[in-house]
């Protein structure tokens, strides 16, 4: 992993932090000093190139060996305005609903889940959309690869008073039939995890696939199938709402 350090405007924040995602960012954390923003952007070795080539207007300033940084934990509030959640997000840990397609899933989750419903959130990280879900009635299982966004999971549901299935088995062993499965990862997860995103699946279903960039979208679709209900496009991310 790289660490970069970008320094701009604080208007320009969230389209520079957008940019670095649509160019493969694995993280990114926000300081202010002196009037300036200073985005810190972790990225895997192998996407550190492309990156640098992507942002390069942005003089990103490799900072891995010369910069001590602290991933301090964050404290968020999402979901409706009238009861929203309180998340705890580790520094590592994706999912504090502020980028545009945790934003975007929250919506669609708040139409969609009504309580008894049976929900599957791939790729949990901080639990976000687990939580809101719970929140709303819906009986949750969640999954993600990472233990510490497991775990986080785990501890923001039982701070807000609501239970969740959490845990780091894969999509593949997960048994069952859910009513609406949402899966916040990106364009390559989803074409690489649809045909079990389809069988956990109940019939009439809802299969809310996000984290798309919107030039891989037409990608995922074919792949999926189905009928696209909803797709919304949201500052070049992509969130759909996928039926059979």
């Amino acid at each position: 992993m790289r660490l970069y350090a970008i320094e701009v405007d604080p208007d320009e924040a969230e389209v520079v932090s957008d940019r670095c995602w649509q160019a493969g960012a694995a993280g990114i954390w926000e300081q202010e000093a002196s009037g300036r923003t200073v985005l810190r952007v972790g990225v895997e070795d192998e996407a550190a190139a492309a990156f640098v080539d992507a942002l390069t207007e942005h003089r990103p300033r490799d900072v891995t060996d010369t910069e001590v940084f602290e991933l301090v934990t964050r404290t968020v509030s999402v979901g409706p305005v009238h009861d929203p959640v309180t998340l705890e997000v580790p520094g590592t840990v994706f999912g504090d609903g502020l980028h545009p397609t945790t934003a975007t899933c929250l919506d669609v989750l708040a139409r969609l889940v009504a309580p008894g419903a049976r929900v599957l959130d791939v790729g949990c990280g901080s639990g976000a959309l687990s939580v809101v879900a719970a929140r709303a009635g819906a009986s949750v299982t969640a999954i993600d690869v990472d233990p510490v966004a497991v775990a986080a999971t785990r501890r923001n549901a039982a701070a807000n008073g609501v239970a969740v299935d959490a845990s780091i088995a894969p999509l593949s062993a997960i048994p069952g039939a859910f009513d609406v499965v949402v899966a916040n990862i990106s364009a390559q997860a989803v074409l690489e995890l649809a045909g079990d995103l389809w069988r956990v699946l109940a019939p009439g279903g809802a299969l809310v696939p996000s984290g798309i960039l919107a030039g891989r979208w037409h990608e995922v679709r074919a792949a999926l199938g189905g009928t696209a209900q909803e797709v919304h496009d949201v500052r070049g991310w992509v969130t759909a709402v996928v039926t059979r």
